[in-house]
């Protein structure tokens, strides 16, 4: 069953990681999607981009395998994109 079907809780303890893991990795392929079609890019010219295959592409932003799809590989791709990002860390009350 696809990500975009599944609560981020009920697919964050089917993949055994934390609900505000996989909620940040879902804004984020999001983010890729959106940024990928308002520049015209096809899944394959992305690839090409980072040189990797098409069905790369498509498996991220799928959300298929999103415990093995990295913050790393997420945020090279964006990087790509024409985005850049700041990592923070906050103390949680």
């Amino acid at each position: 069953m696809p990500w975009k079907e599944m609560s981020t809780e009920k697919l964050a303890k089917s993949l055994g990681l934390n609900a505000a893991e996989v909620r940040e990795k879902q804004r984020l392929i999001e983010l890729i999607i959106t940024a990928r079609k308002e520049m015209g890019l096809s899944q394959v010219a992305l690839a090409k981009k980072l040189k990797v295959s098409q069905g790369r592409i498509a498996q991220i932003e799928s959300g298929i395998g999103t415990a093995k799809i990295t913050f790393d590989v997420l945020l090279g791709v964006l990087s790509v994109l024409g985005y850049e990002y700041k990592i923070i860390s906050k103390r949680v009350a």
